[in-house]
């Protein structure tokens, strides 16, 4: 699952509430989370690890170098919460047995095929995810683990719904329509001959997975937080910093969104850059970006 700091940023938690049932929509109208880059911090790119990152992957093309950033620098400006939520990539959309899948796809699907090891060349995910993906691959074949492999990514409706039924009683898979899966940001990572909740290989997913945007998404230990049992080839492309702030201090999605419902604001520095995230959950709030940062 996640890495777990030897000395974690002590942060305050939210008291575990009773759940009840949500629908998309109505959360998504009221809540968003935008990151700010301090541009002075930035450099040509946001590094994420020693190996060369993907350039902008479609189901054509050959894979390329350097992935641009997913962030716009502009002049002063002040945003409203729509124009926010028109500029979101949805990264951080949250998916558990209370909230819903949206009736969108999230970015552009694109085949993982050629672009990293699978033995399903039908297997598609968000090309934002998968840039980061491939480029935690690399990383992991210059460690010498070369035998990383996806296994499952976006699903459809039906493909849920069909799963759902197989493995009905079982709960090893999620009720149709509240499936990570749904949504184009989630795999399932495989070594081969390995069981990969007990190995080395695994340990380094869990060490290094944060730096590329991804988390060991359903941890044992916050089965009863997430909902969802001990799955540990299951991970999650939230970007970063966010997976970094949430894997250094021992936290899934939901202890997360917990945590800046509460605080509102938070400053995270990684890899030398500074990120500031910022909490809005009321249409009639608006967020100011000053002059030369990103976002």
């Amino acid at each position: 699952m996640h890495q777990y700091s030897n000395s974690p940023t002590k942060l305050p938690r939210t008291p575990n509430r009773p759940r009840k049932r949500r629908n998309y929509h109505l959360t998504m109208s009221t809540i968003l989370l935008i990151t700010c880059v301090v541009a002075w911090l930035i450099g040509s790119h946001i590094t994420s690890g020693s190996a060369a990152e993907p350039d902008d992957i479609s189901a054509s093309t050959s894979p390329a170098m350097n992935v641009p950033i997913p962030y716009q620098t502009v002049a002063a400006q002040t945003f409203t919460f729509t124009q926010l939520a028109a500029l979101s990539n949805d990264h951080l959309l949250l998916v558990n047995p209370d909230y819903a899948v949206p009736d969108y796809i999230i970015g552009d699907l694109v085949r993982i095929s050629g672009y990293v090891n699978t033995l399903n060349h039908d297997i598609l995910l968000s090309k934002d995810a998968l840039a980061r993906l491939r480029t935690m691959f690399d990383s992991a074949e210059n460690a010498s683990f070369t035998q990383f492999r996806v296994t499952q990514g976006f699903r459809t409706h039906e493909y849920q719904q069909n799963l759902y039924n197989q493995m009905a009683g079982t709960g090893l898979a999620a009720l149709p329509g509240h499936s990570e899966h749904q949504v184009g940001l989630a795999v399932d990572i495989s070594y081969h001959g390995v069981n990969i909740g007990n190995s080395v290989q695994g340990n380094w997913l869990m060490n290094y997975s944060y730096r590329y945007g991804f988390i060991l998404r359903y941890p044992q230990h916050k089965t009863h937080i997430t909902g969802v049992p001990f799955e540990p080839w299951h991970y999650r492309y939230v970007g970063q910093p966010h997976a970094f702030f949430m894997t250094r201090n021992d936290m899934v999605m939901e202890e997360y969104f917990d945590y800046l419902r509460t605080n509102r604001k938070l400053e995270v520095f990684f890899d030398g850059v500074g990120f500031t995230v910022f909490y809005l959950d009321c249409e009639d709030e608006a967020l100011e970006i000053p002059e030369g940062y990103q976002f």
